[in-house]
């Protein structure tokens, strides 16, 4: 108890303690006052409100938790700067946000809100991957540590999303009327939020719309912070610079004796004929479902273009072949086209010819488990193709961590690109289209009418497909974690690379 309470009085200077206290104690005004009042008769609702600020307080004491974890864990090694950004942005979000209704009361409220913890999460990614470096003493280099920082703010964005959710489920089996965490209710919206951040085109459509404006800007925040961070990487350089230039880490790869070679060369000496064969194959039976597609009565002009997409993802690995040598995508291996074409034409067939999406009630809800599952790999593939590139590896947690945070990105930019679709069909037409199957009318004596999780009250059925994903996606994530986590195939075996599996000194 004394070692910790050392560690706490050297780690923490004063006056960020007391700032940190000035907000915990707005927060515990918030949290009694709130719970105190004639709002705990509406139910659900304030009960959501009550958890979200009791959820922020006691996520105030993460740099005391971190402290009191094990030696060997990264996040005592964790600045006290991130910690009181995260502190900030979580008395905003509980004493104005929600003791003050800020959300409601102020348009720009939760967009801004949501952006700064956007730039907040990549940051913290960034402070992430040099405690792996810091810890285990096995350099890496800027480009790796930005993958892993960029790949931890979509973890955290899917974990909060998940947290709304399951807060908003929760008090809906309890009470049998949902929560609010997740802004779904036109009805609670008021004047300010009537209208949603972006235009809901669809009445039914509204509760889909916090969700997906939160990932969108989450996103455009993200992105932001990943510019500062590679014009300013304030861990490179000044008194706060971490010593990462260790030795011992160099890699030689067969890329290094053939840069030469033309794009025919590389594509014959890194893929088999019989690979091309099977690849072709099926590219044909795509095309032949486009040209049916265009004959089909009633003639739908979405589901073409849709197949269209679909056959150009599938020359992916060719056209990362074709990139100059100083891009990562030039080091993709063969492996992931298999699994893009394979995964793509099962879910085109299924989807347009057998209608599976809404005849068979548990096919979405598979494939999205096995893309969280599968996409794991793909990271952990680009991961490695960085190491090819560069010639210079990292320690196997941040491959780790850049491997996941790129499983989270990948499926949450395809509900960004679902999302996409519907709205742009909606403007151009003003009705929107279903790619994420959120019409409550199309599913009615489907079985996709019984969503994976139950809605609870029917105006939340827009927001059950989207949020079902998410559970899936990251179901899938954590167990190809774990199978890579037991076997790292590209650092073991006849595939290996030069690369050791470094612990943590002591």
């Amino acid at each position: 108890m004394k070692e910790y309470i050392s560690r706490l009085k050297g780690g923490c200077k004063l006056h960020t303690f007391l700032y940190w206290s000035l907000l915990r104690v707005l927060m515990l005004y918030a949290l009694f006052s709130y719970s105190f009042t004639d709002r705990i008769a509406q139910g659900s609702t304030a009960a959501t409100g009550i958890i979200h600020i009791a959820l922020c307080f006691f996520g105030s004491f993460l740099w005391e938790f971190s402290q009191a974890m094990p030696k060997k864990s990264i996040f005592r090694l964790l600045p006290v700067s991130v910690h009181t950004a995260l502190n900030t942005g979580l008395a905003l979000s509980s004493f104005c946000g929600v003791f003050l209704n800020a959300y409601y009361e102020l348009r720009l409220f939760d967009p801004l809100l949501t952006a700064f913890f956007g730039v907040w999460s990549v940051l913290y990614g960034y402070e992430i991957a040099y405690a792996v470096v810091k810890k285990y003493r096995f350099a890496a280099t800027k480009a790796m540590v930005f993958f892993a920082a960029f790949g931890v703010s979509f973890i955290f964005l899917n974990i909060y999303e998940l947290g709304e959710f399951v807060s908003d489920q929760l008090l809906g089996l309890v009470t049998g009327t949902a929560g609010n965490a997740q802004f779904w209710s036109a009805e609670l919206a008021g004047e300010v939020r009537a209208e949603s951040f972006i235009p809901a085109i669809d009445s039914a459509r509204y509760p889909l719309m916090d969700i997906m404006g939160d990932i969108l800007i989450h996103t455009a925040g993200a992105f932001a912070a990943l510019i500062f961070i590679n014009v300013f990487p304030y861990r490179l350089r000044g008194k706060y610079r971490y010593d990462i230039d260790y030795d011992n880490n160099y890699v030689k790869t067969p890329e290094s004796e053939r840069e030469g070679e033309g794009y025919i060369s590389r594509l014959k000496n890194d893929c088999t004929p019989r690979t091309y064969a099977f690849w072709w194959v099926i590219r044909l039976a795509m095309v032949g479902l486009f040209i049916k597609s265009l004959f089909d009565k009633p003639f739908s002009p979405v589901i073409p273009v849709e197949i269209l997409m679909n056959l150009g993802v599938m020359f992916t690995w060719e056209v990362c072949i074709a990139m100059p040598k100083w891009t990562v995508f030039r080091y993709i291996r063969p492996i992931m086209q298999w699994a893009i074409i394979i995964v793509d034409f099962i879910a085109v067939v299924a989807g347009y010819l057998f209608n599976f999406y809404y005849e068979v009630r548990l096919w979405d809800s598979f494939l999205h488990f096995m893309c969280g599952f599968g996409i794991v790999f793909f990271g952990y593939e680009f991961a490695c193709a960085l190491i090819r590139k560069e010639k210079k590896t990292a320690a196997f947690p941040l491959i780790l961590i850049a491997s996941v945070g790129f499983c989270f990105m990948a499926t949450t930019f395809w509900e960004i690109f679902e999302f996409s679709c519907d709205q742009i069909v909606g403007m151009l037409s003003g009705v929107p289209n279903d790619v994420q199957h959120w019409s409550y009318a199309k599913a009615l004596g489907t079985p996709k009418f019984q969503t994976l999780f139950d809605y609870i009250d029917i105006n939340r059925y827009a927001i059950m497909d989207t949020m079902g994903d998410i559970v899936l996606n990251v179901s899938g994530a954590l167990l190809g974690t774990l199978v890579l986590k037991i076997y790292p195939y590209r650092h073991k075996g006849p595939f290996r690379l030069n690369y050791v599996i470094y612990e943590a000194e002591d």
